[in-house]
């Protein structure tokens, strides 16, 4: 009886690892990354939903085309394979985010946008690094121009005590 339950507890394990799937399941295609540098000033607080704008980001999307030997009517989509915010020193800490949403657009239109990632709600305690939520958004339309804009929005828990110096790091896969 004993080896009967180890053997159906040994198939349960076994078929709750069979449906997991890895990041990478996006299909064929190769990565564009992006790091931008942000700061989160002192004293902002969190009645307001704050927006901090990085624009005029070069895309490098034709020349990596080139590089991969493909052309813009191969690529179906570009997707976010993952993105976070990381404290440039090592002492930053996140705890006073409640939401983030990070949104692509053309900065010729701003209410024209996409959201690429989000984390909803951050954790309580993140520390200095934030990973963030890939959304099912396809960023084409933004990211097959030559430049393109985001915008970090904040949803913070509590007033900001000191300035925090952060980097988005955002990788996009183009797949065919």
């Amino acid at each position: 009886m004993k080896n009967i339950r180890l053997a159906a507890f040994a198939l349960l394990i076994l078929l709750s690892f069979a449906g997991c799937k890895k990041d990478d399941d996006l299909g064929p295609g190769f990565d564009l990354n992006y790091n931008q540098q942000l700061v989160i000033p002192a004293g902002i607080g969190g009645f307001d939903v704050h927006h901090f704008y990085l624009k005029n980001i070069p895309s490098r999307y034709l020349s990596t085309l080139q590089q991969q030997g493909k052309t813009d009517a191969d690529i179906t989509g570009v997707l976010t394979a993952q993105a976070e915010l990381n404290g440039v020193f090592g002492d930053a800490d996140f705890s006073f985010v409640d939401q983030v949403s990070v949104r692509i657009y053309h900065e010729s239109d701003p209410t024209d946008y996409v959201e690429i990632a989000y984390r909803q709600p951050v954790p309580l305690d993140p520390g200095n690094r934030l990973p963030l939520i890939p959304s099912l958004a396809d960023a084409k339309r933004f990211v097959s121009a030559d430049r393109f804009s985001l915008d970090v929005v904040l949803w913070l828990r509590n007033t900001t005590v000191d300035n925090t110096e952060a980097q988005l790091s955002l990788t996009l896969k183009a797949t065919y």
